[in-house]
Protein backbone atom coordinates (compact mmCIF):
# COMPACT_ATOMS: atom_id res chain seq x y z
CA UNK A 1 0.00 0.00 0.00
CA UNK A 2 1.22 3.28 -0.83
CA UNK A 3 2.49 5.80 1.92
CA UNK A 4 0.27 8.91 2.34
CA UNK A 5 3.56 10.77 3.42
CA UNK A 6 5.87 12.14 0.03
CA UNK A 7 9.48 11.81 -0.14
CA UNK A 8 12.22 14.59 0.51
CA UNK A 9 14.03 15.01 -2.98
CA UNK A 10 16.85 12.78 -2.09
CA UNK A 11 14.67 10.19 -1.03
CA UNK A 12 16.11 9.14 2.34
CA UNK A 13 12.81 10.87 4.26
CA UNK A 14 9.42 11.20 4.78
CA UNK A 15 8.30 15.09 4.68
CA UNK A 16 5.50 16.14 7.01
CA UNK A 17 4.28 19.84 8.11
CA UNK A 18 2.65 20.51 11.33
CA UNK A 19 2.85 22.52 14.26
CA UNK A 20 4.21 23.19 17.96
CA UNK A 21 2.47 24.50 20.72
CA UNK A 22 3.76 25.76 23.99
CA UNK A 23 2.09 26.18 26.75
CA UNK A 24 1.59 29.74 28.99
CA UNK A 25 1.09 27.86 31.63
CA UNK A 26 3.84 26.62 32.96
CA UNK A 27 2.60 23.67 34.52
CA UNK A 28 1.22 22.93 30.91
CA UNK A 29 2.56 20.40 28.25
CA UNK A 30 3.87 21.26 24.71
CA UNK A 31 1.93 19.96 21.56
CA UNK A 32 3.54 18.53 18.58
CA UNK A 33 1.22 18.18 15.60
CA UNK A 34 2.37 16.45 12.60
CA UNK A 35 0.78 15.83 9.14
CA UNK A 36 1.88 14.32 5.76
CA UNK A 37 3.08 17.26 4.13
CA UNK A 38 0.53 18.60 1.93
CA UNK A 39 -1.98 16.58 3.31
CA UNK A 40 -5.28 17.83 5.26
CA UNK A 41 -5.92 17.80 9.14
CA UNK A 42 -6.22 14.69 10.89
CA UNK A 43 -6.41 12.94 14.39
CA UNK A 44 -2.84 11.82 15.94
CA UNK A 45 -0.26 10.27 12.94
CA UNK A 46 -1.36 8.15 10.13
CA UNK A 47 0.76 5.22 9.17
CA UNK A 48 4.02 6.15 7.06
CA UNK A 49 4.90 3.05 5.60
CA UNK A 50 3.83 -0.60 6.17
CA UNK A 51 7.24 -2.54 7.41
CA UNK A 52 7.35 -6.48 6.67
CA UNK A 53 6.22 -8.50 8.21
CA UNK A 54 8.47 -9.53 11.58
CA UNK A 55 8.94 -13.01 14.00
CA UNK A 56 8.09 -13.07 17.48
CA UNK A 57 10.65 -13.19 20.16
CA UNK A 58 10.58 -16.49 22.39
CA UNK A 59 10.99 -15.87 26.31
CA UNK A 60 12.93 -18.96 28.27
CA UNK A 61 10.43 -20.62 30.46
CA UNK A 62 12.81 -19.97 33.19
CA UNK A 63 13.61 -16.71 35.04
CA UNK A 64 16.99 -15.83 36.52
CA UNK A 65 15.53 -14.86 39.68
CA UNK A 66 17.81 -12.96 42.26
CA UNK A 67 16.55 -12.27 45.83
CA UNK A 68 18.11 -9.61 47.53
CA UNK A 69 18.36 -9.29 51.42
CA UNK A 70 15.81 -6.55 53.05
CA UNK A 71 18.63 -3.98 53.86
CA UNK A 72 20.60 -4.51 50.15
CA UNK A 73 21.15 -1.63 48.78
CA UNK A 74 21.62 -2.88 45.46
CA UNK A 75 18.44 -1.70 43.46
CA UNK A 76 15.63 -3.78 42.51
CA UNK A 77 15.79 -4.46 38.43
CA UNK A 78 14.73 -6.50 35.49
CA UNK A 79 16.51 -6.93 32.22
CA UNK A 80 16.56 -9.56 29.24
CA UNK A 81 19.60 -11.30 28.42
CA UNK A 82 19.84 -12.68 24.39
CA UNK A 83 20.24 -16.50 24.35
CA UNK A 84 19.99 -16.18 20.84
CA UNK A 85 20.41 -13.77 18.61
CA UNK A 86 17.09 -12.99 16.31
CA UNK A 87 17.66 -13.19 12.16
CA UNK A 88 15.16 -11.91 9.78
CA UNK A 89 13.14 -15.43 9.54
CA UNK A 90 13.79 -16.92 13.05
CA UNK A 91 13.12 -15.24 16.64
CA UNK A 92 15.64 -14.66 18.99
CA UNK A 93 15.25 -16.27 22.67
CA UNK A 94 15.51 -13.98 25.43
CA UNK A 95 16.16 -14.98 29.21
CA UNK A 96 14.69 -12.64 31.80
CA UNK A 97 16.50 -11.86 35.33
CA UNK A 98 14.76 -10.31 37.65
CA UNK A 99 16.75 -9.21 40.99
CA UNK A 100 13.87 -7.78 43.68
CA UNK A 101 14.11 -7.24 47.22
CA UNK A 102 12.56 -9.44 50.19
CA UNK A 103 9.88 -8.26 52.80
CA UNK A 104 10.81 -6.43 56.02
CA UNK A 105 11.25 -9.19 58.29
CA UNK A 106 8.39 -9.78 60.81
CA UNK A 107 8.10 -9.30 64.40
CA UNK A 108 7.45 -12.75 66.94
CA UNK A 109 4.30 -13.09 67.64
CA UNK A 110 2.57 -13.37 70.71
CA UNK A 111 0.22 -16.07 70.58
CA UNK A 112 -0.63 -17.98 73.27
CA UNK A 113 -2.62 -21.29 73.12
CA UNK A 114 -5.59 -21.69 76.16
CA UNK A 115 -7.54 -24.55 76.60
CA UNK A 116 -10.86 -22.92 75.94
CA UNK A 117 -9.66 -22.84 72.24
CA UNK A 118 -10.68 -26.48 72.46
CA UNK A 119 -13.44 -28.83 73.16
CA UNK A 120 -13.27 -32.18 75.15
CA UNK A 121 -10.15 -30.67 76.90
CA UNK A 122 -8.80 -33.51 79.50
CA UNK A 123 -5.71 -34.05 81.46
CA UNK A 124 -2.97 -35.99 79.01
CA UNK A 125 -4.64 -35.30 75.72
CA UNK A 126 -2.76 -33.75 72.86
CA UNK A 127 -3.15 -31.30 70.20
CA UNK A 128 -3.68 -32.99 66.77
CA UNK A 129 -4.43 -32.59 63.14
CA UNK A 130 -7.92 -32.90 62.40
CA UNK A 131 -9.63 -35.34 59.68
CA UNK A 132 -9.67 -32.85 57.03
CA UNK A 133 -6.57 -31.50 57.95
CA UNK A 134 -8.16 -28.46 58.14
CA UNK A 135 -7.52 -26.79 61.73
CA UNK A 136 -6.98 -28.78 65.23
CA UNK A 137 -8.13 -30.78 67.72
CA UNK A 138 -7.12 -32.64 71.16
CA UNK A 139 -7.19 -36.36 71.21
CA UNK A 140 -6.19 -38.96 73.76
CA UNK A 141 -2.74 -40.28 72.89
CA UNK A 142 -2.69 -43.55 70.96
CA UNK A 143 -0.51 -46.23 73.30
CA UNK A 144 0.22 -49.80 73.64
CA UNK A 145 -1.13 -51.36 77.23
CA UNK A 146 -0.48 -54.43 78.86
CA UNK A 147 -2.85 -55.66 81.32
CA UNK A 148 -2.80 -59.07 84.04
CA UNK A 149 -5.08 -60.99 85.68
CA UNK A 150 -5.58 -60.34 89.29
CA UNK A 151 -6.30 -63.88 90.48
CA UNK A 152 -5.04 -67.50 88.20
CA UNK A 153 -7.36 -70.34 89.71
CA UNK A 154 -6.20 -73.63 90.34
CA UNK A 155 -7.67 -76.62 87.79
CA UNK A 156 -9.46 -78.87 89.89
CA UNK A 157 -9.46 -82.46 89.04
CA UNK A 158 -12.32 -83.17 86.82
CA UNK A 159 -12.46 -80.54 84.34
CA UNK A 160 -12.48 -81.28 80.54
CA UNK A 161 -12.53 -77.15 80.41
CA UNK A 162 -11.81 -74.30 82.78
CA UNK A 163 -11.52 -70.63 82.84
CA UNK A 164 -8.23 -69.90 84.55
CA UNK A 165 -8.70 -66.27 84.87
CA UNK A 166 -10.15 -63.20 83.11
CA UNK A 167 -8.42 -60.40 82.24
CA UNK A 168 -10.36 -56.97 82.25
CA UNK A 169 -9.45 -54.30 79.43
CA UNK A 170 -10.97 -50.69 80.09
CA UNK A 171 -12.50 -48.83 77.12
CA UNK A 172 -10.20 -45.86 75.54
CA UNK A 173 -11.18 -43.83 72.93
CA UNK A 174 -9.66 -45.49 69.95
CA UNK A 175 -9.55 -48.74 68.29
CA UNK A 176 -6.94 -51.81 69.70
CA UNK A 177 -6.03 -55.20 68.75
CA UNK A 178 -5.49 -57.67 71.14
CA UNK A 179 -2.33 -59.85 71.94
CA UNK A 180 -2.60 -62.11 74.56
CA UNK A 181 0.37 -64.88 75.90
CA UNK A 182 1.48 -66.62 79.04
CA UNK A 183 1.74 -70.15 80.45
CA UNK A 184 0.58 -73.23 82.18
CA UNK A 185 1.74 -76.44 83.09
CA UNK A 186 -1.09 -78.94 83.20
CA UNK A 187 -1.02 -82.81 84.50
CA UNK A 188 -3.61 -84.94 82.37
CA UNK A 189 -5.29 -87.62 84.79
CA UNK A 190 -4.74 -89.68 82.50
CA UNK A 191 -3.02 -90.98 78.95
CA UNK A 192 -6.27 -90.31 77.57
CA UNK A 193 -6.75 -86.21 77.41
CA UNK A 194 -4.55 -83.83 75.17
CA UNK A 195 -5.51 -79.94 76.36
CA UNK A 196 -5.40 -76.67 74.45
CA UNK A 197 -4.23 -73.08 76.23
CA UNK A 198 -6.49 -70.56 74.76
CA UNK A 199 -6.89 -66.61 74.95
CA UNK A 200 -10.68 -66.29 74.04
CA UNK A 201 -12.07 -62.02 73.58
CA UNK A 202 -15.42 -61.08 75.33
CA UNK A 203 -16.94 -64.84 75.91
CA UNK A 204 -15.36 -67.93 77.89
CA UNK A 205 -16.92 -70.58 75.85
CA UNK A 206 -17.13 -69.04 72.34
CA UNK A 207 -15.31 -65.46 72.19
CA UNK A 208 -12.90 -65.08 69.30
CA UNK A 209 -9.28 -66.72 69.95
CA UNK A 210 -6.27 -64.13 70.50
CA UNK A 211 -4.13 -66.62 71.56
CA UNK A 212 -3.02 -70.32 71.89
CA UNK A 213 -0.99 -73.31 72.32
CA UNK A 214 -1.94 -76.65 71.26
CA UNK A 215 -1.20 -79.73 73.46
CA UNK A 216 0.54 -82.73 72.17
CA UNK A 217 0.99 -84.83 75.02
CA UNK A 218 -0.71 -85.73 78.24
CA UNK A 219 1.49 -83.35 80.88
CA UNK A 220 3.22 -80.54 79.52
CA UNK A 221 4.47 -77.08 79.53
CA UNK A 222 1.64 -74.96 77.33
CA UNK A 223 3.39 -71.67 76.01
CA UNK A 224 0.60 -69.62 74.54
CA UNK A 225 1.62 -67.24 71.21
CA UNK A 226 -0.84 -63.87 70.74
CA UNK A 227 -2.32 -63.42 67.66
CA UNK A 228 -5.70 -65.55 65.90
CA UNK A 229 -5.62 -68.65 64.29
CA UNK A 230 -4.29 -69.08 61.05
CA UNK A 231 -7.23 -70.06 59.69
CA UNK A 232 -9.31 -66.97 60.23
CA UNK A 233 -7.13 -65.16 57.65
CA UNK A 234 -6.38 -61.70 56.96
CA UNK A 235 -9.64 -60.63 56.13
CA UNK A 236 -11.38 -60.30 59.08
CA UNK A 237 -9.80 -57.41 60.13
CA UNK A 238 -11.62 -56.94 63.25
CA UNK A 239 -11.64 -60.43 64.75
CA UNK A 240 -8.98 -59.64 67.22
CA UNK A 241 -9.96 -55.96 67.76
CA UNK A 242 -11.61 -53.90 70.70
CA UNK A 243 -13.62 -51.02 68.67
CA UNK A 244 -13.06 -47.50 69.83
CA UNK A 245 -14.83 -46.61 73.07
CA UNK A 246 -15.62 -50.37 74.41
CA UNK A 247 -14.02 -52.32 77.46
CA UNK A 248 -13.17 -56.11 77.12
CA UNK A 249 -12.55 -58.77 78.90
CA UNK A 250 -10.10 -61.66 77.91
CA UNK A 251 -11.12 -64.97 78.92
CA UNK A 252 -7.46 -67.13 79.44
CA UNK A 253 -8.78 -71.02 79.56
CA UNK A 254 -7.95 -74.88 79.11
CA UNK A 255 -9.97 -76.72 76.86
CA UNK A 256 -9.60 -80.53 76.12
CA UNK A 257 -9.20 -80.78 72.59
CA UNK A 258 -8.83 -84.80 72.02
CA UNK A 259 -9.34 -87.37 74.63
CA UNK A 260 -11.89 -88.64 76.95
CA UNK A 261 -9.45 -88.11 80.09
CA UNK A 262 -9.38 -84.41 82.27
CA UNK A 263 -6.33 -82.93 83.84
CA UNK A 264 -5.20 -80.62 86.81
CA UNK A 265 -3.57 -77.30 86.68
CA UNK A 266 -1.79 -75.21 89.73
CA UNK A 267 -1.94 -71.15 89.33
CA UNK A 268 1.63 -71.20 90.89
CA UNK A 269 3.25 -72.81 87.49
CA UNK A 270 1.03 -69.82 85.15
CA UNK A 271 1.17 -66.75 84.20
CA UNK A 272 -0.94 -64.74 81.64
CA UNK A 273 -1.01 -61.09 80.49
CA UNK A 274 -2.91 -59.54 77.36
CA UNK A 275 -1.19 -56.86 75.73
CA UNK A 276 -3.91 -53.81 73.58
CA UNK A 277 -2.24 -52.15 70.35
CA UNK A 278 -4.00 -48.91 69.12
CA UNK A 279 -4.78 -48.36 65.54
Amino acid sequence: MASDWPLSADGQYRVAEGKLLLPIDPNGVAVIMVKPDGGGIGIGVTAVEKGEPGVPANIDPTINFTALAHGDTTPASASFTVLTPPTATTPGVYKLNVALHEGVPGQDGNTVLDTGDFTGVAAGKVITVNATADGFELQTPKIPEVFYPGTILDIPAGNPNFTLCPISIPARPYARRVRAGGYQILTGEAADVRVDLLARLNNAAAGNIVGRCQGIAQTERLMMDPGKPIQVGTAADTYDQIAANAAATVYIRTERAAGTSTYTGSASQAKFWAEVLPL
